[in-house]
């Protein structure tokens, strides 16, 4: 409940001041002549006096819409625990070693037991 008011309270927030925006943009349309001139050439208007220079190959687009906001749920991040990370770790970890450790035996790049001196003597004549 306190985060949908909180969410809310944003909302109503954002709300507010784009009301406070259209408010000041109707007061000034309603009595600044300023603004009024720069809306009425924005339409084609000119005043007297005035001349229009036309650049073709530029658009305009004249529609101002104002956006009142998108409602938008806020959702709880998901995640695993930090102890689970760190097991799946040491296991993937432990199994790669052994896997690594059992394809070095095999080629014969490591031994686990000793292996006896006798196996080391050179055969045959020595030259």
């Amino acid at each position: 409940m306190e985060e949908q008011r909180r969410i809310l309270s944003m909302h109503t927030a954002e709300i507010e001041k784009t009301n406070e925006e259209l408010n000041l943009e109707k007061v000034a349309l309603e009595k600044d002549m300023d603004v009024i001139a720069a809306y009425a050439r924005k339409l084609s208007y000119i005043n007297e006096g005035e001349k229009i220079v036309k650049i073709t190959g530029l658009s305009y687009s004249g529609d101002l819409l104002f956006d009142a906001g998108t409602v938008l749920k806020h959702t709880d991040v998901r995640y695993f625990p930090e102890w689970f990370c760190k097991t799946v770790g040491i296991v993937i970890f432990s199994l790669a070693y052994f896997v690594l450790l059992v394809i070095d035996e095999s080629r014969m790049l490591i031994s686990s037991h000793k292996r006896r001196s006798s196996e080391f003597r050179m055969q045959g004549q020595p030259v």
